[in-house]
C-alpha cells in the first residue's frame, strides 16, 4: 500500500478492493526509500487495526545501523510484522551486501523470511537495475540455506533467471506481482503475454509449487490481477500453494 512515487491509497481502499476481488488477507509492506513511502511503523500503526492485514517491515538501506536491525528484530519476536523487504535497485546495494548478514543470520535463526524487489523499478524512479537482477540473491540462498527467501516480481523480466535461482536453492520462493502495466486495467494481451512468459517458467522448473500469488497493489486491481493469475494452469495442489498455502506457511501467518 502506497508506492515510490507517492501515489498513496488508505487502508479502506485497500480492503474495499479486497472485497471486490474476494481476497481475505492482504499483506502491507512498507516501502520507505530514500525519505519517502510508508514506514514499518506505518505499517504496523494500518495493520494493527484491522485484522485482515498483515504488515512487512523494510530496510532502509541508505540509512543502515544496528539499531535499524535490533528495531526490525524487536517487532519480528512481536508479531507486529511478518517479514522483512529490501528494495535492490531503488537503493543501491547488492542483496549479499554484509551489513546485512546480522538479520540474515537471525531470521534464518528464527524462521522468518526476507522479500526482496527485483526486476524492473516504477515507471518514473531512478535506479539501477544492476542490483535488482535476481541472481544477487543467488549468494544469500547459498549462504543461509536455511532462510526463507522471497523474489518478489518474479524477477520481471528476468523469470527465467529467477527460475533458476528457485531451482537450485530449496528455501527460495517468488511472487507473481508486479508484472503489468502500473495504474492501468489489465488488457486481454497482456494477460495473454502473462500466461505465456509463466508457461515458459513452468517448463523450465516444471511446476509453480513454490510462488506466491501477489498484485503489488494500489498499483494494479487486485480483482483483474486475480483473474489473470487464475487463468494460470495450476492443479487443485498447486492452486492451494499459490494462493494461501504457501503465505501461510512462509510469513507463520495466523490465519
Amino acid at each position: 500500500m502506497g508506492s515510490h512515487n507517492n501515489r498513496d491509497f488508505e487502508a479502506d481502499d485497500l480492503l474495499n478492493s479486497m472485497r471486490r476481488a474476494g481476497v481475505e488477507y492482504s499483506l502491507v509492506i512498507a516501502n520507505r526509500t530514500r525519505g519517502e513511502g510508508l514506514t514499518t511503523d506505518d505499517v504496523i500503526q494500518i495493520t494493527k487495526k484491522n485484522p485482515k492485514l498483515k504488515a512487512i517491515g523494510n530496510i532502509e538501506f541508505d540509512t543502515l545501523d544496528l539499531d535499524q536491525i535490533e528495531k526490525l528484530k524487536g517487532y519480528l519476536k512481536d508479531r507486529k510484522i511478518f517479514g522483512v523487504k529490501l528494495y535492490l535497485g531503488y537503493e543501491e546495494f547488492y542483496a549479499d551486501d554484509p551489513k546485512l548478514s546480522p538479520l540474515y543470520k537471525f531470521c534464518e535463526k528464527q524462521g522468518y523470511p526476507v522479500v526482496y524487489h527485483t526486476g524492473v523499478l516504477e515507471v518514473g524512479y531512478k535506479g539501477l537495475l544492476k542490483y535488482s537482477h535476481p541472481l544477487t540473491i543467488d549468494n544469500v540462498a547459498a549462504s543461509f540455506p536455511n532462510l526463507k527467501i522471497v523474489i518478489a516480481h518474479m524477477g520481471n523480466p528476468w523469470i527465467l533467471d529467477c527460475g533458476a535461482v528457485m531451482l537450485k536453492n530449496d528455501n527460495v520462493y517468488m511472487d507473481l506481482s508486479g508484472f503489468f502495466d502500473e495504474y492501468k486495467s489489465i488488457a486481454k494481451e497482456q494477460v495473454n503475454f502473462f500466461i505465456k512468459r509463466l508457461w515458459e517458467f513452468r517448463q523450465f522448473v516444471r511446476e509453480f509449487k513454490k510462488c506466491l500469488f501477489g498484485t503489488d497493489y494500489p498499483l494494479y486491481s487486485q480483482k483483474e490481477y486475480l483473474d489473470a493469475a487464475l487463468k494460470l494452469p495450476l492443479d487443485k495442489e498447486d492452486r492451494d500453494l499459490v494462493f494461501w498455502k504457501n503465505a501461510k506457511e512462509i510469513f507463520n501467518l495466523d490465519i
